[in-house]
């Protein structure tokens, strides 16, 4: 079966014939199972085109496959689903399986019964309006067998093979590549990571894009062998990529200070009892309270935070407040560094230089007010929660701020020279 359109470049693709949509099928399991705390679950279905034409993927606005939600009375939630587009070709009489990812929102979560799932032609019509009976129903059964976590990684295992990194290592193993278009992106923790990354996956065509994002881009393309990763790449490939000029090879970066704050904040204080941010902070911690019973709830303070990363090589310092010049050492042809604040000059760059056209927005944005806290760097994560929202540079006080220049000053450089 091919997989690639017999339209001339540029040349508009026809919309599948409406009256072919009578001829086309589609099966599904009658149940699908997903765990209360889950994001969602991977639903197979098989379309089979008993039509006389190709249904292709591409067809007019595109073909997808989407869901209704419905309730225990079988009405339709007004809700605007995910969508995943159709992956192949469907030659006539031919028959194509495929996963999609089925995601209850929580606020629905106790009102859906089941899915209605069917085909549509994107920006034109659902299938089901001109054949009622083309749609499959779902049951959909809710477990609490497994964790949030568990069930991401289940469902991932199903789409990629799990991560045999090539040998690659710090930075270089989760640089992002898309080969199309010889980008390679230089990813700094705490600089709009979520965002880029999830530009690099779609540029890259990584297999189900859509849904390594959903899931989580950061554990789905450290954990899994995505493709978009250099450590995803054979030895060779990935060198010749570091080593060539052909590449534009670009990243990120942020003021180094508040790059800092931003981290405590977030991993220390408002998502401290995140089983995910403690495995970057647990050993922090520790070292800090003097036990391996840490105190989660009182935390630790700004002021403390500061302490510990001024005594300790920035080589052994998580990566998410590792100074960022470390991330481009041994990089040959560094194009261009971009500061987060200006992050619209790296979409115009990509649209002038590659002929990429993206829309980056920065995500996990650090809160924000104009309220200013002078003791603040010194209470603990426990005090900080009573408060309302601050303005971050109050944790930057006379001594810290002398400190951590100091300290990251090489970082303080290359900000300056960045844009």
């Amino acid at each position: 079966m091919s997989n690639s359109s017999s339209a001339q470049p540029g040349a508009a693709i026809a919309s599948f014939p409406e009256a072919a949509w009578g001829r086309i099928s589609l099966e599904a399991s009658d149940t699908l199972t997903i765990p209360r705390q889950s994001p969602g679950a991977l639903l197979d279905v098989v379309v089979t085109n008993n039509s006389q034409q190709l249904l292709d993927p591409e067809a007019g606005n595109g073909v997808a496959f989407s869901f209704r939600l419905i309730d225990e009375n079988g009405q339709a939630i007004p809700y605007e689903c995910t969508r995943t587009a159709l992956h192949a070709e469907v030659p006539a009489g031919e028959q194509h399986s495929q996963k999609i990812m089925v995601e209850i929102p929580t606020q629905y979560s106790d009102q859906v019964a089941a899915i209605r799932v069917g085909m549509l032609q994107k920006g034109e019509f659902w299938v089901e309006r001109l054949y009622p009976q083309h749609p499959r129903l779902v049951q959909v059964l809710r477990s609490d067998e497994q964790s949030h976590a568990q069930n991401v990684l289940s469902v991932a295992d199903q789409t990629w093979p799990r991560g045999q990194s090539n040998g690659l290592r710090w930075p270089y193993g989760s640089m992002m590549v898309s080969e199309q278009h010889k980008l390679m992106y230089i990813p700094v923790a705490k600089c709009a990571c979520t965002s880029l990354k999830s530009m690099m996956v779609k540029l890259a065509a990584v297999e189900q894009a859509e849904l390594a994002i959903q899931l989580g881009v950061h554990m789905v393309t450290d954990r899994f062998n995505t493709g978009v990763q250099l450590k995803d790449k054979p030895m060779d490939t990935a060198r010749a990529i570091l080593a060539s000029d052909d590449y534009l090879k670009f990243s990120v970066i942020r003021n180094p200070l508040e790059r800092l704050v931003s981290a405590y904040l977030e991993k220390f204080v408002y998502n401290r009892h995140s089983q995910r941010n403690l495995m970057h902070t647990r050993p922090l911690i520790t070292v800090i309270q003097g036990s391996e019973d840490i105190d989660i709830v009182r935390g630790i303070s700004f002021d403390e935070f500061v302490a510990y990363i001024i005594g300790q090589d920035p080589m052994d310092l998580d990566p998410h407040w590792r100074p960022q010049h470390l991330y481009f050492r041994g990089v040959r042809h560094l194009s261009r560094i971009f500061r987060l604040e200006e992050i619209e000059k790296l979409s115009a760059w990509l649209d002038q230089e590659a002929g990429v056209t993206v829309e980056l927005t920065h995500k996990n944005k650090t809160r924000r007010s104009e309220l200013l806290l002078a003791e603040v760097a010194a209470m603990t994560a426990a005090q900080i929660d009573e408060l309302d929202a601050i303005d971050p540079a109050s944790f930057l006080t006379d001594s810290n701020r002398a400190a951590l220049s100091s300290y990251y000053e090489e970082d303080i450089r290359l900000y300056a020279e960045a844009g």
